[in-house]
This record gives C-alpha cells, structure tokens and sequence, in this order.
C-alpha cells in the first residue's frame, strides 16, 4: 500500500465512513486477487485479514518505524490518543512485545474503528488493471470512487504486491516515513 494509501486511510479516520469495494473475479493465486482481498478487508473494516495481505518485510519496517512515534506520543501530551491507537497494550513496553502482524493489527483496528464512528462515507474501489514489473512485482491500479453525502471524488490509485513464498503481499513501501509523535493520534 503506497503512502498516498495510508493517508487516504488516517483521512477516513478523520473524516469518517466506511468503504464499499466492487470487485470481480480474479484467478486465485494472483496479485489480482491478493488485491481484491486486501481492498475487501479494508472494506469490511478487518484489520487481521487486512494485516495477513501485507507483506512480513513491510510489517517489520511498518513496526521499526511506528514505535519510536508511540513511544513519544506516550510520554507526551497525545498519551491518551497513543494508548487508544495500541489497546489492548497499556504501556510502550507491551507494544513492544507485539510481534509486527499483531502491533499492525492493533494500529489498523483503531483507525478503522475511528473510519466506522466518523459518519458515513461510501468508497467503491473497481481494479482497472495490472503492470508487472519483473517477475516479483505487480502494481494493481484501481479507481476510488468517494462519496460523503453530496460530495463525490474519484482517483486512480496504485497498490503495489511482492511476490513472497507466501503469495502476493501488499507493499507498504513508504507508508510511514517519518512517523512523528503528531502522527500517532
């Protein structure tokens, strides 16, 4: 998932609603499929299938570079916000014993539950098409359709797979550079 994903995401949180995703059929094993099942996930608001989409190298980076954020929030003035984004841990220490998977989860868990409380907001995500590159590398492009009440938007975004002994897993590549105290809430 691109940064522009991720910020699209924290945006839902903000903004609020929950997404709807069209989709049609894709030869399993593909990163087609992969895709279709990580933009269900997002969908369906499930933070554990959403998380087993993800590439493990990406999990980690993910995790390296969320916790020093956390760990900033925690003694700062966003201590209640930072606590709310890593329940059921209670202190840095416990989300330090996460294991990646598990500390994506409990992060992409509170920022969809921020998504489902916001208010209503419909996104409908059609994939256009694939572009290799290489034989480890897939970029799915697909329209966004976003409507909140009259508002409408459309773009074209790209998610982008690896291959992994474990299938097509999305990439993140760049999802949180950065990660500041700021950003954890």
């Amino acid at each position: 998932m691109t940064y522009r994903s991720i910020v699209l995401l924290m945006t839902l949180a903000l903004a609020g609603g929950a997404p709807a995703v069209a989709q049609r059929a894709a030869p399993p094993g593909s990163a087609r499929a992969a895709a279709q099942r990580t933009l269900n996930a997002f969908a369906d608001r499930n933070a554990e299938a959403f998380a087993r989409e993800v590439s493990p190298e990406d999990l980690a980076s993910f995790r390296a570079q969320l916790l020093p954020g956390i760990k900033a929030a925690l003694s700062g003035p966003q201590r209640a916000q930072a606590l709310a984004m890593i329940a059921p841990a209670r202190s840095y220490e416990e989300a330090e014993k996460l294991p990646a998977e598990r500390l994506y989860v409990v992060y992409m868990s509170a920022v969809m539950k921020r998504v489902a409380t916001a208010g209503t907001l419909r996104i409908t995500n059609t994939i256009l098409g694939e572009v290799p590159e290489g034989d480890t590398l897939v970029h799915v492009v697909y329209r966004q359709h976003i409507r909140q009440g009259t508002n409408d938007a459309t773009n074209v975004n790209v998610l982008s797979l690896r291959r992994t002994p474990g299938g097509w897993k999305v990439k993140l590549e760049g999802a949180q550079p950065g990660l500041t105290a700021q950003q954890v809430h």
